[in-house]
């Protein structure tokens, strides 16, 4: 499975996730492949689950403090949250991604999962965290 593949099977597991929170990180993975209809977890996909389940609470804090006076993330749409989520995950703790290139992803999965409109607020949130 290459890493786009893997991405998004991470997408949805995290969508799982942030929709039960009290489930492990074992359980958001058994749950998604079952849901999926996998054999088993990709090893990348393992490692962004695992990391932004890990990091939640740093990932949306950071996130919040980018977001528009007047807004904060309960009012976005929960895929949302998790392309964003996923996405600065990979920008913050992947040696293995080019934080532009997290960015182009983010964007790719919004066509694949979310309202193409979305692109724009992603990629405005997201550029934020790029030095």
């Amino acid at each position: 499975m290459n890493q786009h593949a893997s991405r998004m099977m991470a997408l949805q597991a995290i969508f799982i996730a942030n929709q039960n929170p009290e489930l492990t990180v074992k359980e958001v993975e058994e749950t998604a492949v079952k849901a999926l209809e996998l054999k088993e977890v990709p090893a990348y996909s393992d490692q962004l689950i695992a990391g932004v389940i890990e990091k939640r609470a740093t990932l949306e804090a950071d996130l919040a403090s980018k977001l528009k006076a007047g807004w904060n993330l309960n009012r976005l749409n929960k895929i949302t949250i998790a392309i964003l989520e996923l996405a600065l995950y990979e920008m913050k703790y992947s040696s293995e991604i080019d934080p532009k290139v997290a960015i182009n992803e983010a964007l790719n999965l919004c066509d694949e999962f979310a309202d193409p409109k979305e692109k724009p607020f992603i990629n405005g949130v997201l550029a934020n965290f790029v030095e």
